[in-house]
């Protein structure tokens, strides 16, 4: 009769164990989902910083380059009239805007930054194409 009790009684704290490491897990995956949650704002963040970041950069030259203000104004109107040099400078300009726009395409494919950015943008990047000749 004693053994059939310790054997009762073991067999009741296997299943606390049990129930305890089950209840362990559950815990532990929602843990591990609310961490991959808030990685994942973080990532969309910072996706959402770089694509501003790259699209103002060009902006914030010319702002600070008067010079490159003027030679870029000038390949915009009449890219025909400009030296080799200017004409080259105004393309390295214009491959860094079209990084930017490329850039946001493919986050925007997948999702890292917000909709609004990607339609502003693009916008945007279309309407230098269709109205500025160079």
């Amino acid at each position: 009769m004693r053994a059939l009790t310790k054997l009762a009684r073991l067999e009741t704290w296997s299943l606390v164990a049990e129930i305890t490491g089950a209840l362990a897990l559950v815990i532990s995956v929602i843990y591990l989902g609310k961490q991959i949650s808030d990685n994942n704002k973080l990532l969309r963040s910072q996706s959402h910083f770089n694509a501003l970041s790259l699209a103002q950069k060009p902006l914030e030259i010319m702002v600070e380059n008067e010079s490159l203000a003027s030679v870029v104004t000038q390949c915009d109107v009449d890219p025909g009239a400009a030296t080799a040099t200017s004409w080259e400078r105004c393309l390295n300009y214009y491959f860094m805007q079209f990084n930017a726009w490329e850039y946001m395409f493919y986050q925007n494919r997948d999702g890292s930054i917000p909709t609004q950015l990607w339609v502003g943008a693009d916008s945007y990047f279309k309407m230098l194409v269709a109205t500025k000749p160079g």
